[in-house]
């Protein structure tokens, strides 16, 4: 018979790994840390702020072939910073000029916002961040005067490429926004330029979003 102390010690004494309830028969979980993931801020930077975020922006153009610089004004209005719809118009200002003026609309895409975005990619510095998201591709349409012709008697489809600058650490405020863009067929000589935009963007809430 095996002696009463030796039962006792046997299966009264709890092992290494017995917790407070007895031995552990299940394997072990591991939480996970929720803020493991998050972005630097929100990572949004104001874009948030509202489902729209409209600009408009003044500054010097130039045509590359020809040299004809004028002056630009474009607008524009962007859904949740990915699409946006565009108007723009430059007049030359140049004394032996090719091309008077142009007036133009289009779309615009900048997808990369809301893909880096949900990726937590946004991890600063802010500045840099939006400058990243702000690459943009434009397609539209294009009404032109040349020289001696009747306004918007050149029609012309547009492709344009871009990205902006902004002064602070937010969507919202003022930026600094460069645009080039090449039209066909062209209007005249060397019509494909670049415009230097000094910008100011505002969120706003539509009554889509305010009544969620």
């Amino acid at each position: 018979m095996t002696p009463l102390f030796v039962l006792a010690a046997l299966s009264g004494r709890p092992q290494p790994d017995d917790g407070a309830f007895g031995r552990r028969t299940s394997g072990e979980v591991r939480s996970l840390d929720p803020d493991a993931y998050s972005h630097q801020g929100d990572g949004a930077y104001g874009r948030f702020d509202g489902d729209l975020d409209l600009g408009l922006g003044v500054g010097p153009t130039l045509t590359f072939a020809d040299g004809d610089a004028g002056i630009g004004v474009r607008g524009v209005a962007r859904w949740y910073s990915t699409i946006a719809l565009y108007g723009l118009y430059d007049e030359t200002l140049s004394e032996h000029r090719a091309l008077e003026r142009r007036t133009g609309f289009g779309i615009e895409l900048t997808p990369l916002f809301l893909l880096r975005w949900q990726r937590a990619l946004e991890s600063g510095p802010p500045v840099l961040d939006l400058a990243l998201d702000s690459l943009a591709l434009g397609f539209g349409a294009s009404f032109a005067t040349p020289a001696g012709h009747a306004f918007g008697s050149h029609r012309s489809l547009d492709a344009t490429l871009g990205f902006g600058v902004p002064f602070t650490a937010s969507a919202v405020g003022p930026w600094l926004e460069f645009r080039g863009d090449v039209t066909f067929p062209k209007p005249a000589r060397g019509e494909a330029g670049v415009v230097l935009l000094f910008s100011w963007h505002f969120a706003l809430v539509t009554p889509l979003v305010r009544g969620q």
